[in-house]
């Protein structure tokens, strides 16, 4: 409205739902001389809805709320009517004025407001009870308003736009067979998709995945537009014989033909011509279309009216049918769905939503059977966990769906996938142990080798390949990117189930992702593949393990997916459970003396030295070591390995003396098995160098490092972490020289590295942040080494967690800053959290105990 515009007499506030209602007011009260501000009929598309929502508002002297459950539960609605109850709080004014078309429970503010109750209406006192509930002072329609139920196709005596249908009626031809959902949630997208195509001739089709609620769609639409319809007719396009049965008693109810003497033929083509010729407004909808060749001689082309089908068909609808797809529920949806149907909220709801994945026949079917066996969200919610496919099995689906249970809703599909194309059923049933995240393509077709024998020959060829995933997607029984396949969680389940004990498939499955899995997954070049691969490797060893099939090629998976989480993602809680697993594993399938048992315990020590765990980590390196010399000699590179970690533990738990031998044996053992240019080699020398610095003899670690530098950017490339690693070491022992100008640039070519190859946010960042600025610190530059160091105390918090010993370090070494730049009190709060790490994760005689309580001393002293 503009502000020369005269102010109307009424906005009609309402919620989509009721949009029906709606209409019918506004031109009840347009026929009575008053005007009204709506948005069906006033807001342009394309415009601001919040500015022409604002400006009716505001351009209207009252407010005709249009009161049901979906507007007191709607957030949109709210505001609307608040602002004119601000201003007439008493209702003595009566700006605010309610109007109850469906049962509903008004509180809070709305309860004490007085409504006109028009669910107790007759159609031929409606309108004169809305009338006489408006007015302050009478006001009679000059001309007398003509029944509703005449249509709306008709036209007034004025010749004027026909008049909308009392919502409460239905149109003279009408046939849904099923009732109206009162749990109906969400789906506003698609009603409003379906809505637009009634001035549009176009024909619909809601597709989607069996049990995601496409029938309930389409009764929803045509329960909350029967007042746009002269006709409505339901056809089940599920089977050929009820799909012409059903287009025949279309011309029987219109009195087009007769039963018993007009063929079916003849009827069917009556219907059609009928539909295509009527002025009328009319829906036609074709429940359950297996596909677009099954209807493609029984549709109407054309005419004042909508066809809209249902179907789990995925694929080309053609140029002159448009799909719309339908999506399992968002987590709110699902939730706000359970409590409506339960009765009352549940903490266990967010959890089983999510369990549920969101799918409207599974929720419906849990809500059913805690109503029905009086059983809590986490009661149910414990059943599904144990008893998963039981429930499904014996609970009924509610009216509207096509399958009694949700355990045999993918059957038809399924079965119907079988026949047309074998190959992409078994790609199916081998993703339905790959997880629920997006399954690569890449891993079937560049594996093709560990497949079955007629999937292998289909991933061989491109076309074959194609017509498979095509099936997979007709049928609805997965989402198909161009990248992969994602399988709805329940479906998964359904064909888990169906494959019964036979672990067939399931052992295909794993060699299939132990075979794809980059053995090197602590090599950053194939770290892009192993998150690619990373869900579906844990979900198939998740699987193996709980059946009891493919061990090995589980324990491989968690082996290798453990250390792609600590070394690229610094994720080490969930390392720590695959390494444990896999440990579990290996002792079952190799027993307790096995070198590959060894292999596990020594990822499983790095990680925990890395969680600062030393305690723990000791006893396990100490039995890799005596397995691996036990089974393959004291002189093989694995043992070096063990020697190598042993040392590193020792070095960290401040028993240099202990690590030194164990290091020289290493590096030995290397140098005589791998030749002197070995990239093992060249770590070997870094830790044997970082011993003797810590140790005080920095002459003896120089050349050290320098030869590690030089075989690292020879083997591994000038951009390796490795050579981060290198560079930084050298950075640190020259600061230690009192070379600090060389230094320098080292130290930002290791952070450069690191944080291109690493992230911003790991771990080794984190070193190598704090070691550039205790260079600062020692060149004089206190104000821009103070950003890195507090960097660096971040990301070691959030990654290591807030105890751990590096963190304690970072604390000690900021601490020291500050007191150094004049802040006493907060360098002592730091100094003081650092010395207490320390005291409780490292040995009582650890020198970073004593350096960080002489540095606290000193700063408590000075404040005396």
């Amino acid at each position: 409205m503009s502000q020369n515009e005269p102010q109307k007499d009424f906005f009609i506030s309402y919620n989509k739902a009721d949009k029906g209602w709606a209409e019918w007011v506004a031109w009840q009260l347009e026929a009575a001389k008053y005007t009204t501000v709506i948005q069906a009929w006033d807001f342009k598309k394309g415009g601001n809805f919040v500015l022409d929502m604002q400006r009716a508002a505001g351009g209207c002297e009252r407010l005709i709320a249009i009161f049901s459950s979906d507007y007191l539960t709607s957030m949109f609605t709210a505001p609307e009517w608040a602002a004119f109850f601000a201003n007439d709080p008493t209702g003595e004014k009566g700006l605010l004025v309610p109007v109850k078309v469906r049962d509903c429970k008004p509180d809070g503010l709305l309860r004490a407001l007085v409504y006109i109750d028009l669910t107790k209406e007759q159609e031929d006192t409606a309108a004169q009870a809305l009338l006489d509930g408006i007015k302050r002072v009478r006001t009679k329609p000059t001309i007398a308003p003509r029944f509703p139920g005449q249509g709306v196709a008709a036209q007034t005596a004025n010749g004027s736009s026909p008049a909308p249908r009392y919502p409460g009626t239905f149109p003279p031809i009408w046939n849904i067979p099923h009732r109206r959902n009162e749990y109906f949630t969400g789906r506003e997208d698609l009603l409003d998709a379906l809505e637009k195509a009634q001035t549009s001739a176009i024909t619909q089709a809601v597709a989607g995945l069996g049990g995601v609620g496409k029938t309930q769609t389409a009764v929803e639409y045509a329960y909350r537009n029967k007042e746009r319809f002269e006709l409505v007719w339901w056809v089940n396009a599920e089977f050929a014989t009820s799909l012409r049965s059903d287009l025949a008693d279309l011309a029987f109810e219109l009195t087009l033909a007769t039963p018993g003497a007009t063929e079916q033929a003849e009827a069917i083509d009556l219907a059609l011509r009928y539909l295509h010729t009527c002025p009328k407004p009319w829906l036609l909808v074709l429940d359950n279309v297996e596909e677009p060749a099954d209807i493609l001689h029984y549709m109407p082309n054309g005419g004042n009216g909508q066809t809209l089908i249902t179907s789990r068909y995925n694929g080309d609808w053609g140029k002159s049918i448009k799909p719309l797809p339908a999506q399992i529920w968002e987590q709110a949806f699902s939730v706000e769905f359970l409590e409506k149907r339960v009765g009352k909220a549940d903490p266990a709801f967010e959890e089983l939503a999510r369990e549920l994945g969101g799918l409207p026949l599974a929720l419906e079917q849990a809500a059913a059977y805690m109503n029905a066996k009086s059983r809590s969200g986490a009661d149910y919610l414990r059943l599904f966990k144990e008893r998963r496919m039981e429930l499904f099995k014996k609970g009924d689906a509610p009216e509207g769906y096509h399958n009694d249970k949700v355990a045999t809703t993918w059957e038809i599909s399924f079965r119907a996938l079988e026949e047309a194309n074998p190959a992409g059923a078994e790609l199916l049933e081998l993703c339905a142990w790959l997880g629920t995240e997006p399954i690569p393509f890449s891993l079937f077709l560049e594996n093709a080798e560990e497949l079955p024998e007629r999937l292998a020959a289909t991933a061989g060829d491109e076309l074959e390949w194609d017509e498979a995933i095509a099936a997979i997607k007709r049928y609805s029984l997965a989402e198909v990117s161009e990248e992969g396949l994602t399988l709805h969680r329940l479906v998964g389940l359904a064909l888990r189930t169906a494959q019964g004990t036979d672990t067939e498939r399931l052992e295909q499955a794993a060699g299939l992702l132990r075979a794809a899995y980059p053995y090197d997954s602590d090599d950053i070049s194939t770290w892009e593949e192993c998150g690619r691969l990373l869900e579906s490797g844990l979900a198939v060893a998740g699987y193996a393990e709980e059946r009891g099939a493919a061990l090995a090629a589980a324990d491989g998976l968690y082996n290798q997916i453990g250390l792609y989480l600590k070394n690229a993602r610094a994720d080490y809680r969930q390392a720590k459970g695959c390494y444990e697993r896999g440990l579990k594993l290996k002792e079952q399938i190799y027993g307790a003396e096995h070198a590959t048992l060894a292999t596990g315990l020594n990822n499983m020590g790095l990680l925990l030295q890395d969680m600062g765990e030393y305690a723990s980590a000791l006893p396990l390196y100490q039995r890799a070591l005596a397995i691996r010399e036990q089974q393959l000699g004291e002189n093989h590179p694995d043992v070096a390995q063990s020697l190598n970690n042993m040392g590193g533990l020792l070095k960290a738990m401040g028993e240099y003396a202990s690590a030194l031998p164990l290091y020289q044996r290493a590096l030995a053992i290397s140098e005589k098995t791998l030749g002197s240019d070995h990239p093992t080699v060249a770590t070997r020398l870094n830790n044997m160098g970082s011993l003797l610095q810590d140790m005080g003899d920095l002459p003896a670690a120089l050349p050290l490092y320098q030869r590690a530098l030089a075989i690292s950017e020879k083997t591994l490339g000038s951009e390796h972490p490795g050579v981060a690693t290198d560079l930084n070491n050298m950075g640190s022992l020259l600061q230690d020289m009192g070379d600090l100008p060389a230094a320098l640039p080292l130290y930002q070519r290791a952070l450069a590295i690191s944080e291109k190859t690493l992230g911003s946010d790991h771990p080794t960042v984190a070193t190598r942040l704090n070691n550039m600025g205790s260079l600062l610190q020692d060149m004089g530059d206190l104000p821009a080494a103070l950003p890195l160091l507090q960097r660096a105390i971040e990301i070691g918090e959030k990654t290591l967690g807030s105890d751990h010993p590096t963190v304690a370090l970072r604390l000690n070494n900021m601490g020291v800053l500050l007191y150094q730049m004049g802040q006493r009190a907060e360098a002592e709060r730091l100094l003081s959290r650092a010395l207490d790490i320390f005291k409780r994760t490292l040995p009582p005689a650890h020198p970073y105990i004593k350096g960080t309580a002489d540095a606290l001393e000193v700063v408590r002293g000075s404040g005396s």
